[in-house]
């Protein structure tokens, strides 16, 4: 009982240290953008568009008659592109019609864009999931089959350790027979 006890009180000192130190990391971190407002800015971009498309996107947000599209072409490219809007809800890029959905918008930051393929007349979104779920393309059902692939990979390069640790102890058993058999027999 004693000892839970003691175990219990350490974990909370623990805890307490935790949420100590992390509130010194945010003191230090508020007193940074104080007196740097940009701190903020540093720390949550992790991907940053380039300035053309960033262009493109904040002329999309003054425009109500065209449309943001990522536009997925054949060649495996992403093209951001401002396009009209034509008879309500189709737009026309490169030649070929596409059907616009107001539920298939996606949104990153501020902006509303369409992801559209050039193969395809509907927009990307995730409304066709059953069909997905029915040919089982989905991700849901992936944790299983990543540990097994993991375990694999693992499994195989503990097999690489253990055949290298043998070839080593063979190695050292020989060189000390043979050096023995030199002390005893001479050259």
């Amino acid at each position: 009982m004693v000892q839970e006890t003691a175990t219990v009180n350490a974990k909370l000192s623990l805890y307490e240290q935790y949420k100590k130190k992390q509130e010194q990391q945010s003191e230090v971190y508020n007193q940074e953008q104080l007196q740097n407002p940009k701190a903020k800015r540093k720390v949550n971009d992790w991907f940053k568009f380039p300035w053309k498309a960033k262009s493109t996107m904040n002329k999309s947000l003054k425009l109500d008659e065209q449309v943001l599209v990522f536009y997925l072409t054949q060649k495996y490219q992403v093209k951001l592109k401002l396009v009209p809007i034509v008879s309500g809800n189709l737009i026309v890029v490169n030649n070929k019609v596409h059907k616009l959905n107001p539920r298939m918008i996606w949104k990153y930051d501020k902006y509303n864009a369409y992801i559209i393929r050039e193969i395809d007349r509907l927009p990307v979104s995730n409304e066709d999931y059953d069909e997905i779920r029915d040919t089982s393309r989905d991700t849901d059902n992936d944790v299983p089959l990543i540990k097994a692939v993991l375990g694999a990979i693992q499994k195989k390069q503990s097999g690489l350790e253990g055949n290298a640790k043998a070839i080593i102890i063979a190695v050292v058993v020989i060189a000390v027979i043979g050096f023995g058999a030199y002390m005893l027999f001479g050259a």
